[in-house]
């Protein structure tokens, strides 16, 4: 059950009241993951609710209370602070990263997310962040070296030595667009820290790895490096209510979006977690916002508001973008944006990846600010010629995939069948599939390049690039259309 702000004394005094030998230190670990730019949100009742303001009074609150005894506190953030909001999609990080700045973080693990506005602009948010950027297993290919720093030093109250080291996904390779992170290499997480830890634990007692790999992954690293202490986990936005023990390690995640804090308190003793408790905390209206980060937030907002506003045109239904919906099915919005996209590409068919359409949008007036929160990563729209046979490899690949799948394929101006795991019947237009026949696709710079998988998007012909964004073309056909009212027709029929 999710705590408020009232129960951090108490849990931790609990703690505190336990027996414990000279020497022996008490620490908190605060965490969160996978915000994505949700300095503020839609949350009770309230268009812009502070959140990232409201996370950062309540990691001083914790912290001020462990210094006034002798506790340590520790801040992680486990990646992916980018991509989901238009404050994110315009200002490309810029706010995130100096509203963490001012949150006295103790480290940040990269997130696949990122990457997502270029590799220039991860350098420069790299060069603007006070806190250290973490990740053991990203490799610059010209000379081999890290990308950032692979771990940092801890020292916990008691002197207690301990490091934090960083992980980040190897998918990330295919999960931002391929040309973002051409330069770099990611090597296997659990094979890094295999190497890495021994190494730590000349020096430190208290190993915690943060993490951007997944939840299922960071069970996998705790069973195959069991001296790892605490995991603090992103990506796979689970909200692990309370800690998960694997063997002698703790593994943690919260749910993302800012929606909660995850915190551990722990009696470490020798460098081994003793005694434990752990959980989530709301991060509702009962926490005053801090006005130092709120007031970067707010900077940056007025500066969009006005344009962010403006009405685009008009839905009688719900747009369902919901992750788990568009990831597994076809949904009225997947069908919305790739129709506006064929059209505008002139293509017979248009596929685009689930995970390039990140939120739904409720019925009524639809905004430029629900737009680039919809289609935020600013992918160019391309068209390129495929066989019908490399089409169809397409769509195999898309049916074999577990759903959900950040690259299921929402579509248009075609019909498939998936029974299980398999593609069955396929129609373009109005006709079955033909192998020989060649076909006008659209889709975006993402899948081109390789994105989630689709590697066999990267042979035959040369794309044509077509000069604008799917945010850009998506504002302008719904702009023309004025209102509209898409429905699921049966364009994706799974058995």
């Amino acid at each position: 059950m999710k705590r408020r702000l009232s129960a951090i004394a108490v849990l931790l005094g609990l703690l505190l009241a336990l027996p414990s030998a000279s020497g022996d230190a008490y620490v908190t670990v605060l965490h969160f993951n996978d915000y994505h730019g949700y300095l503020q949100a839609r949350r009770y009742g309230q268009e812009n609710f502070a959140v990232m303001s409201r996370i950062s009074t309540a990691i001083q609150e914790v912290r001020d209370w462990n210094d006034a005894h002798d506790a340590s506190t520790f801040v992680f953030v486990a990646g992916d602070i980018l991509q989901g909001t238009p404050l994110s999609t315009v200002y490309k990080g810029e706010p995130d990263v100096l509203a963490l700045n001012l949150m006295d973080l103790d480290a940040m693990c990269v997130g696949n997310h990122e990457f997502d506005f270029g590799f220039d602009n991860f350098q420069k948010l790299h060069a603007l962040a006070r806190f250290p950027i973490l990740a053991a297993n990203i490799y610059v290919k010209e000379t081999s070296e890290h990308l950032t720093t692979p771990f940092v030093s801890l020292t916990l109250a008691d002197g207690t030595k301990g490091a934090a080291f960083g992980l980040t996904t190897p998918d990330t390779a295919v999960q931002t667009s391929p040309k973002n992170v051409e330069q770099l290499y990611f090597t296997d997480a659990i094979e890094e820290a295999q190497k890495l830890v021994p190494e730590l634990l000349k020096e430190a007692q208290f190993i915690v790895a943060v993490t951007h790999l997944g939840h299922d992954e960071d069970l996998e690293l705790a069973a195959a490096v069991p001296e790892i202490d605490l995991i603090v986990g992103g990506h796979s936005h689970t909200a692990v209510e309370t800690p998960v023990q694997v063997g002698k390690t703790l593994v943690v995640q919260t749910g993302g979006y800012g929606q909660t804090l995850g915190q551990v308190d722990m009696l470490v003793s020798e460098g081994d977690v003793v005694k434990y408790r752990g959980f989530l905390r709301e991060v509702g209206p009962a926490i005053t916002p801090d006005p130092q980060v709120q007031a970067i937030v707010d900077k940056y907002a007025n500066q969009l508001d006005d344009r962010l506003r403006e009405v685009i045109a008009h839905t009688t239904v719900r747009l369902d973008g919901e992750h788990e919906l568009s990831r597994a099915q076809e949904t009225n919005l997947g069908n919305l944006v790739t129709d506006i996209i064929r059209d505008y590409a002139r293509a017979d068919v248009c596929l685009w990846n689930a995970g390039g359409i990140r939120s739904s949008i409720e019925t009524g007036p639809i905004t430029f600010g629900d737009i680039l929160t919809v289609v935020p990563f600013g992918n160019i729209i391309a068209t390129k010629p495929v066989s019908g046979e490399q089409l169809r490899q397409v769509l195999e690949f898309n049916a074999a995939q577990t759903r959900p799948f950040g690259g299921f394929l929402q579509v248009s101006g075609l019909t498939m069948e998936i029974e299980g795991n398999r593609l069955g019947k396929v129609m373009v237009g109005d006709r079955p599939l033909d192998p020989s026949a060649t076909y006008l696709m659209a889709t975006s710079e993402f899948m081109l390049a390789g994105g989630d998988g689709y590697a066999m998007l990267m042979e035959g012909a040369e794309p044509t690039y077509l000069g604008y964004s799917e945010s850009a073309v998506v504002l302008e056909g719904l702009r023309t259309m004025g209102t509209v009212s898409p429905k699921v027709e049966g364009r994706i029929v799974i058995k």
